[in-house]
């Protein structure tokens, strides 16, 4: 009995149509792809999710990094009062600058080149520069070499700074951007501290590309 039960199912098997073997492998061929499908969507989930991660946890990083960069910043600067953005001619006269040395006010239609220079540049071409977000980093000519040095060493290419000697520098050293200003003398003639590097740096980054022209040259 159960030879012959066998025999019928084997039988059966054998004895598909045509058609029905096809509607057969078609309906194998379907769950396999739907198979195929389910997995490959399932690859997709994954890789997104570990991107995901991956993005979520470099902006959290990035964030953390530059909230405690900014918060490690110590600035010495003191804001000065605006005085305008007039331009002016080469040789025209113009209110007298309220800081020394200036952060707004008059200035020439034309802006100095960024980087580092020999000799004094006029106040109204650099006043020009700061309203473009530059920073103004200016020494006095008695500055020792090394302390030139460490000072031009914060000039990078393509940096919005301009490095100089000015003999009307009430201080040693003076940084300027638009309405802020910091200036002091370094507790050594011959060089300038780690302390006093950092305050540096940190004028840098906070008051770069500060003015109220950042996107100009």
């Amino acid at each position: 009995m159960i030879k012959n039960r066998k025999y019928v199912i084997f039988k059966t098997m054998n004895e598909l149509s045509p058609k029905e073997l096809y509607e057969q492998k078609k309906k194998e061929k379907l769950g396999a792809q739907a198979k195929s499908e389910a997995a490959g969507r399932v690859k997709k989930f994954l890789i997104w999710a570990v991107i995901l991660i991956v993005i979520g946890g470099g902006i959290y990083w990035l964030v953390k990094r530059t909230g405690k960069k900014v918060s490690e910043r110590k600035i010495y600067a003191v804001q000065i009062a605006d005085q305008g953005r007039a331009h002016i001619n080469i040789g025209q006269s113009h209110p007298e600058y309220n800081s020394n040395p200036p952060t707004s006010g008059g200035h020439y239609e034309e802006w100095e080149t960024k980087g580092i220079y020999k000799e004094q540049q006029p106040n109204e071409g650099l006043v020009h520069n700061l309203e473009h977000g530059y920073i103004w980093i200016s020494y006095r000519p008695d500055a020792s070499s090394k302390i030139v040095k460490q000072l031009e060493d914060f000039y990078g290419i393509g940096k919005k700074i301009i490095i100089e000697p000015r003999k009307e520098n009430d201080k040693m050293i003076a940084l300027a951007a638009w309405n802020w200003l910091d200036k002091f003398d370094p507790a050594s003639p011959e060089a300038l501290s780690d302390v006093e590097l950092k305050r540096i740096q940190d004028f840098i980054d906070t008051y770069i590309n500060q003015g109220p022209e950042p996107n100009a040259p």
